[in-house]
């Protein structure tokens, strides 16, 4: 059963060629509603000829119907042959009059409906063997005998009563696969042999108005297993240029173990274009993103998302991260790491109102150790540490729930000529008010 579906699944694919209204009508069969594609592919004989077509293309036995109703059209297919007995894979069976429809089905077996043994056991003991004679038969006494459900179908299939399907909506992703004839041992041959692969991931993703944020490229060998390599994507896009930048990077720092002789491209999942995707970072003068303890700043629309693609390319994925504030005092506590950038740019509007109601207008260090670092001196305010306190104190004491509770008065200090740490640096520091000892806890740009 799990391959059947699998394959109507497939078929669909082919199917939406013609429509994009079909629907899986387990085991074996596909309903279309081509009334709106006939303007674009001509008559109905045409455009059915075309459909039958495409299923001889793809050596499937298949019955084709064309009806009114798309529950009649399954009753006759369902059948295999008409009631003159012509084969439908010969002669396909096209019925555009709706008054002629009654006719057609009258002389089709009961066990076309497909209902369930017992309802047709039931019409077998009553000596109903075919539609015609099941549609002469009193309504009220069909319902007390078979149920509505019985009567309800009959009256969809000769189109007296609509019922609307579920379209069938695939889960769409650029899937190619290219093997060379001769193996590649270089990956600037590589590159090079990856480009029209790339192009026609561009093209798909154009031709569906639909961007993807990641990538995976399979290297098949001679010998063993495939390697697998994940390109992210900074946002979605499904520009050619990124794309291939993308792939550039990560193949430069890659060695190969092994001569490659077929490669497969696997999209991820397909999101919409919209304004947010086409320039994510409209609006703001730079995105930080922090690399290790460092930080990168970007500037201009196009060049911050290729930045961090190509940082992450050449480092690694988790090197390369945004910064969210969380309202929290302790300045350790007040950020957390985020992978995708989306989330930091909508953190940075309640990052700067944290820190403005926090500090009432002190400023914050773009550098913040992992942990307070101990000063030598613990008297600052003669100069025996070569720090001078500029601005200060702010008081923060928060923390007491979890175990974790701090009391910090911290200053804004500048260190003066001759320091043991670096010449003129600006510090953030604390004097911790239960021992009376000082840290510097951070450094100004």
């Amino acid at each position: 059963m799990e391959h059947a579906a699998a394959v109507l699944q497939r078929l669909c694919l082919y199917a939406q060629r013609f429509t994009s209204f079909v629907s899986i009508e387990p085991p074996n069969a596909l309903l279309l509603e081509i009334r709106g594609s006939l303007r674009l592919f001509g008559p109905l004989e045409r455009l059915q000829a075309g459909i039958d077509a495409c299923w001889q293309r793809l050596a499937l036995p298949a019955h084709s119907v064309t009806a009114p109703s798309t529950l009649a059209a399954l009753w006759i297919a369902r059948c295999g042959r008409l009631h003159s007995g012509v084969p439908l894979s010969g002669v396909p069976l096209c019925i555009e009059d709706a008054g002629t429809l009654p006719g057609h089905l009258a002389k089709l077996p009961i066990a076309c409906t497909a209902w369930d043994i017992k309802r047709l056991q039931t019409l077998r003991a009553m000596g109903v063997t075919r539609l015609g004679e099941l549609l002469r038969l009193p309504r009220a006494g069909l319902a007390r005998r078979l149920g509505a459900a019985a009567v309800l179908d009959l009256d969809i299939a000769l189109g007296r009563q609509f019922a609307p399907r579920r379209a069938f909506v695939p889960r769409e992703r650029f899937r190619a696969r290219c093997d060379f004839e001769t193996e590649i041992e270089n990956v600037a041959y590589l590159e090079k042999a990856l480009e029209p692969l790339i192009e026609r991931c561009a093209r798909f993703l154009r031709e569906r108005q639909a961007g993807v944020q990641a990538l995976r490229l399979k290297l098949r060998h001679r010998a063993g297993p495939a390697a697998c390599m994940h390109l992210g994507l900074a946002s979605i896009t499904g520009e050619r240029h990124r794309l291939m930048d993308v792939l550039a990077q990560t193949l430069g720092r890659l060695e190969l173990r092994a001569p490659v002789h077929g490669v497969e491209l696997i999209s991820g999942s397909l999101q919409p274009l919209s304004a947010a995707s086409l320039d994510a970072f409209a609006g703001l003068g730079g995105v930080r993103a922090g690399v290790g303890t460092g930080v990168v700043a970007g500037r201009g629309r196009d060049s911050v998302p290729q930045l961090v693609e190509r940082l992450r390319a050449r480092l690694g994925e988790d090197a390369v991260y945004g910064v969210a504030a969380i309202p929290e005092h302790r300045p350790e506590a007040a950020w957390r790491r985020v992978h995708e950038l989306s989330l930091t740019c909508t953190s940075r509007g309640g990052e700067k109102r944290i820190d403005a109601a926090a500090g009432e207008g002190m400023p914050r260090p773009v550098w913040l150790l992992d942990a307070p670092l101990p000063l030598p001196e613990p008297d600052l305010q003669q100069h025996q540490s070569g720090l001078i306190l500029e601005e200060g104190p702010e008081r923060i004491e928060s923390g007491w729930w979890d175990g974790k509770g701090v009391a910090r008065d911290y200053y804004v200090a500048r260190q003066v000529r001759g320091a043991p740490l670096s010449h003129g640096a600006k510090l953030w520091v604390f004097q911790e008010r239960r021992s009376r000892r000082w840290y510097v806890h951070g450094m100004f740009a």
